[in-house]
C-alpha cells in the first residue's frame, strides 16, 4: 500500500510542475528579426538646389564622398535598402520609422566640424527625432569622415558620443566629407 501511494504521488507531483509550467503567463515575446540592409542612401539638399546622392553599398569598397560648402543648410535624409534581390528592392527606412522608438539614427564627424539638427520633416517620438531628415551644417572648411549609425534599442537617445547611446548597430559606415568655401 505504502508502495502504491508513492508512486502515485511521484506521479500526481509530476502532472502538476507539468500544468504549472504550461499555463505561465509569461510567454515570451515575438522575435522581431533584424532586416537586411544593403545599402544606404543619403540624399543631400542645399539651400541653393543642389542636390548629391551616395548610395553606399554595404558590400563593396566605396569611393563615394560627401561635398559641402561651409556656412550652407544642407537638408539630408537617409534611406535604407535591402536590394538582395533585384526583383523586390525593400525600403527598409518604412519599418524604421514604424519603430521609431527602437532606433535612432546617429552621425559622428572626425576631422570636421559640422551641426546636425532634426528636420522638420524628421519623424519624432516625442520630442527627439530620429534623424531620418536632418540639417547639417558645416563651420569650416576642411576634409575629414562622417561615421553614420543605425542604432537599434539605444539606451540614452541623448547622448552626444555612440559609445554613451548605447544599443547595437544595424548599420555603421565611414563615408569621406570635403568642405570648402
Amino acid at each position: 500500500m505504502k508502495t502504491f501511494l508513492k508512486k502515485n504521488l511521484k506521479y500526481t507531483f509530476l502532472l502538476g510542475v507539468i500544468f504549472f509550467i504550461s499555463c505561465s503567463k509569461d510567454d515570451p515575446d515575438a522575435i522581431n528579426e533584424q532586416e537586411y540592409i544593403s545599402n544606404v542612401i543619403v540624399t543631400l539638399a542645399s539651400e541653393d538646389g543642389e542636390t548629391q546622392t551616395v548610395d553606399w553599398d554595404l558590400s563593396e569598397m566605396n569611393s563615394q564622398n560627401i561635398n559641402l560648402k561651409v556656412n550652407t543648410n544642407y537638408n539630408v535624409n537617409v534611406s535604407f535598402i535591402n536590394s538582395s534581390d533585384p526583383t523586390d528592392v525593400e525600403n527598409v527606412t518604412l519599418e524604421i520609422i514604424d519603430e521609431a522608438d527602437e532606433h535612432q539614427v546617429f552621425f559622428e564627424f572626425a576631422e570636421v566640424s559640422v551641426n546636425v539638427s532634426s528636420a522638420s520633416n524628421d519623424t519624432k517620438v516625442g520630442s527627439r527625432g530620429v534623424l531620418i531628415n536632418s540639417v547639417w551644417n558645416a563651420s569650416t572648411t576642411g576634409t575629414g569622415l562622417v561615421r553614420l549609425y543605425l542604432v537599434h534599442q539605444p539606451t540614452n537617445f541623448n547622448a552626444t558620443t555612440r559609445e554613451a547611446m548605447g544599443g547595437f548597430n544595424d548599420v555603421s559606415i565611414d563615408i569621406p566629407v570635403s568642405i570648402i568655401e
